[in-house]
């Protein structure tokens, strides 16, 4: 049997169209050559052809936004998931999650753009209304320090919603100035073939060497901006997985990395503590709850910074590596380490246990509430702290592969 070309193409509309998610081609020109239902029904438009042949930069909310897509296309080939504010056609504005692709003509240039995109309005919706019956069901359950837990969790969740768009609304002017340095960086290569016209050597070696400064202040520019969207995606992914109240694979490398980079807010960890990180990028991930591993190594960092407050050099290490069984994740520190330190009295506070309760309260420091508090969460997945092994300043956090 012979299918026809035309017939094909029905088919291949078909398909297009039974999809749930909006589907588009832009041209050269910025505009909508192509696209199935759902992206015009997404963005409210009942008949698709008054969303053919429209500008890109209308569905745009943000005038910038265009151009830091742009800008992510050149720099890595492919824009990911990337959340936009855009425009319905009665004006509204709604939050959209987009992944695009350039289209490459035979000589490697591109003609174009094709991209997927879902309204996730509705998801942050379901997601906090969720949370919201989550937190209602721990209300009925008897488990007073399970409930006291997930009161804790709920309190931050609006701030870290909050948060979320935070760094969503710096990402976009962020990757506005990056478009327009490149942009500028093209113009100067571009130029580069009147500068040669110049008769007048001294003028022309005077604008070489303007356009070599400036070339060199762009590329500062550029550089620092790519620094400030790591930071940026670094605290989003961890606002985004500490929101997460499930078991999930967690790579522990990236949730110290996220740790660190969170902390390097604080202009004191930043520049008065030496980091020296040495990753494993071999050991596996485990399965888990997020924020119980984070706030776990989030405390014994604290700790440290607490233990070598009063030191003129700060130094914080942190290794990971693996055996057969186990994950390792050291962390140490320059901290003087006492004679009077006694592991026993180190691991026994509770939550409702007061000082005077304890036998001799004077073996305490007053950072000791941490590493009793990452004690209790890795205890929770097996995972065993390991304090000042040979009176070194030291922790070890030994996780069992596979725990369940």
């Amino acid at each position: 049997m012979i299918v026809s070309e035309i017939e094909i193409q029905n088919r291949y509309e078909e398909l297009l169209n039974s999809l749930p998610d909006g589907i588009f081609i832009i041209d050269s020109h910025g505009r909508i050559e192509l696209a199935n239902k759902a992206a015009a029904a997404i963005l409210g438009y009942t008949d698709k052809k008054d969303f053919l042949g429209l500008s890109v930069s209308e569905l745009y909310a943000n005038p910038g936004d265009h151009d830091a897509l742009l800008s992510i296309l050149g720099h890595k080939g492919k824009a990911d998931k990337t959340i936009f504010d855009w425009k319905k056609k009665n004006g509204e504005t709604t939050l959209i999650e987009f992944t695009a692709s350039p289209i490459h003509d035979k000589k490697g240039h591109i003609k174009g753009i094709h991209g997927i995109f879902r309204d996730i309005s509705s998801k942050l919706e379901s997601q906090i209304a969720q949370q919201e019956t989550l937190a209602e069901t721990a209300a009925r359950s008897i488990d007073e320090e399970k409930l006291l837990e997930v009161i804790n969790f709920f309190r931050v969740v609006p701030m870290s919603l909050i948060l979320q768009g935070v760094a969503h609304n710096l990402n976009t002017p962020l990757g506005t100035i990056r478009g327009r340095a490149e942009l500028l960086q093209h113009h100067i290569k571009k130029s580069a073939n009147l500068v040669e016209a110049i008769s007048n050597e001294k003028a022309k070696e005077d604008i070489v060497q303007f356009h070599a400064k400036l070339d060199k202040g762009i590329g500062e520019i550029v550089t620092q901006v790519d620094k400030a969207s790591s930071l940026i995606k670094g605290f989003s992914d961890k606002v985004s997985n500490e929101m997460n109240p499930y078991q999930s694979e967690i790579d522990i490398n990236k949730l110290v990395e996220n740790e660190i980079s969170f902390l390097d807010s604080s202009l004191y960890f930043k520049h008065k503590i030496k980091k020296e990180i040495d990753l494993d990028r071999t050991i596996p991930s485990v399965p888990g709850i997020y924020r119980d591993f984070s706030q776990a190594i989030y405390n014994l960092i604290i700790d440290s910074m607490k233990a070598t407050g009063s030191l003129a050099e700060k130094i914080l290490r942190i290794k990971t590596y693996h055996d057969q069984n186990f994950i390792y994740v050291e962390l140490s520190d320059n901290r003087i380490m006492s004679a009077s330190t006694d592991l026993a009295y180190h691991l026994s506070i509770h939550t409702d246990t007061m000082y005077s309760n304890l036998p001799d309260e004077a073996l305490f420091s007053y950072y000791d509430i941490e590493i009793a508090n990452a004690s209790r969460l890795l205890s929770l997945y097996q995972a065993e702290l390991n304090l000042f092994p040979n009176n070194e300043a030291k922790f070890v956090i030994q996780i069992p592969k596979h725990n369940q």
